[in-house]
């Protein structure tokens, strides 16, 4: 396995292993009808524009040069509650982290993470964090073992399903750093 820097060329990729991971993650926890509508043309069109963003990284995982997951980080997008925008404990998070399902529990998704955390890190961020649907019970029990705590909670829109988002928190992302 290998991972490198998601760029424009791969945007078809990160399409692809978006709507797969939204259909492996979300299914039963939101909206079916809605899933069946997702569009690899659609986040296409919304891959081009977040790699554009400065802001907003992203790396793509491969095995045997056929790309298995992926992982979208930068400057924290959606603040955790209660943090100071002063003074912010969580400064990066992690947008998204998607692996294939037959491909889980193969240590994909903790390199995924530890690539992530090494660039945040190199870009001077100490905190990160992330928020999850609070079904899926697989990323919310990955995420604990990697030591995220809960630190908040809202409820979001995804079609016509109001869905319960968790937001796990790492106040160092050092020790998420694999070498």
């Amino acid at each position: 396995m290998y991972i490198a820097p998601a760029t424009e060329n791969e945007i078809s990729i990160l399409a692809v292993l978006h709507v797969e991971g939204w259909h492996s993650a979300y299914e039963g926890a939101v909206d079916q009808a809605y899933l069946d509508t997702l569009s690899v043309h659609e986040r296409e069109e919304g891959w081009e524009k977040w790699l554009a963003n400065p802001d907003i990284n992203a790396a793509i995982a491969y095995v045997d040069d056929h790309p298995v997951g992926f992982v979208s980080y930068g400057k924290v997008e959606t603040m955790p509650p209660g943090q100071s925008n002063i003074r912010p404990q969580y400064t990066s998070e992690i947008l998204a982290l998607y692996v294939l399902p037959d491909y889980f529990k193969q240590g994909i998704g903790k390199a995924l993470m530890s690539y992530a955390c090494e660039k945040l890190k190199e870009d001077r961020h100490q905190g990160m964090c992330l928020w999850v649907l609070d079904k899926n019970k697989n990323a919310c029990g990955f995420y604990e073992k990697l030591g995220g705590q809960r630190i908040g909670k809202h409820m979001i829109e995804i079609g016509p399903s109001k869905v319960k988002e968790v937001c796990y928190g790492w106040r160092d992302i050092k020790n998420l750093i694999v070498k």
